[in-house]
């Protein structure tokens, strides 16, 4: 879907499978995933990879400093390793924004981050709007308020990329 393919964020990294793709397609790949056992596993997983930064953090506005974690799945009867969410309770969870990497290039942003989407986007606004990157975001919560967001951040949807991620491009 882009034809650029300099620099890949992607979070909600889980255990590495996004990222090590996105490594062997773009030339820097920035990964997060704030889950402590995950992050565990993302970081030996991809132990090979010379152009990936890992990043024990969850993304956000930017303004935010620390943030607890909890998994929706401890109070189900399901287990789901990708379910972990911030709370609003301090912690010891970094939470970075986008627009704070200071990227020089930004071809494709991936967010699969249990609802956190709407905050990682308005963290990367100038991020978005100097370098109009690819945007690919899960698709489950927030669905109102992402679509408002992306609007005005004039990206049009084109599609979905499995089952649950919905894909944005620039308006030219």
């Amino acid at each position: 879907m882009t034809d650029r393919r300099g620099v890949a964020v992607q979070a909600g990294g889980n255990c590495g499978v996004y990222a090590s793709q996105y490594a062997d397609a773009f030339k820097t790949v920035y990964t997060f995933e704030p889950e402590h056992t995950n992050f565990h596993c993302l970081t030996h997983n991809l132990r090979q990879y010379k152009n990936i930064y890992k990043f024990q953090a969850f993304l956000g506005t930017g303004t935010e400093k620390t943030s607890g974690i909890t998994n929706p799945a401890d109070q189900q009867s399901e287990a789901n390793s990708g379910m972990f969410e911030r709370t609003t309770a301090a912690g010891d969870i970094a939470v970075l924004s986008i627009d704070n990497l200071g990227l020089t290039d930004c071809d494709l942003i991936h967010l699969d981050i249990e609802g956190g989407e709407h905050d990682a986007l308005h963290g990367a606004e100038h991020t978005i709007r100097q370098f109009r990157p690819l945007i690919c975001l899960e698709w489950f919560q927030n669905r109102d308020q992402l679509s408002r967001l992306m609007d005005s951040l004039n990206y049009k949807e084109v599609g979905m990329a499995g089952g649950s991620d919905k894909m944005f491009v620039y308006k030219d």
